[in-house]
């Protein structure tokens, strides 16, 4: 599997847009997912602004990739450069989607292992907060296999039981 996390780009647009109906695209975030309406050209302006720290209208800094493998788009994955008091109580550091028809192949699994050495490597982040919901299996499986260690189980904010898990970066080397 040839899996790389690439910026929104014009060169994988239209495997983007093949993929909306496998996936929750309609998003409320700035720069993560395509609002359906804007251009390609403002999407990918938005992304890099969120990135870059530009423009967050209150937001943290992130970086939103694409999941690109064999040449196709496959999902998102989110990288907030910090945490504020909402994002340590519901989202963590990183947060993914894997497109329906892609699940189950290792694609989230090695897209964390590439978003945790670009939050080693390029954002300096040594502990990462990862959650995910108590009943989705998929992603606790990716996360356990990146060494993730289950910190905490808890209710969070949208009254959903969730898993509160800690990755060092600095055991992953």
């Amino acid at each position: 599997m040839n899996l790389k996390l690439v910026m929104p780009c014009h060169e994988y647009w239209k495997s983007y847009q093949n993929s909306l109906p496998e996936i929750d695209w309609k998003g409320d975030v700035k720069g993560m997912n395509w609002d359906g309406e804007s251009s390609p050209e403002q999407y990918f302006s938005d992304a890099l602004d969120m990135r870059e720290g530009r423009n967050l209208d209150g937001l943290v800094p992130c970086t939103n990739f694409w999941i690109i493998v064999d040449g196709e788009y496959c999902g998102r994955m989110s990288i907030r450069h910090e945490l504020n008091d909402w994002l340590r109580n519901y989202g963590g550091h990183i947060g993914y989607e894997v497109k329906t028809s892609a699940r189950r192949k290792g694609v989230a699994t090695l897209a964390l292992r590439e978003a945790l050495a670009y939050c080693h490597k390029e954002l300096n982040l040594t502990d990462l907060l990862l959650t995910c919901s108590d009943d989705n299996l998929g992603s606790i499986k990716t996360i356990e296999s990146n060494s993730g260690e289950l910190i905490e189980k808890k209710v969070d904010q949208g009254g959903r039981l969730s898993r509160f898990y800690n990755i060092s970066c600095q055991k992953l080397n």
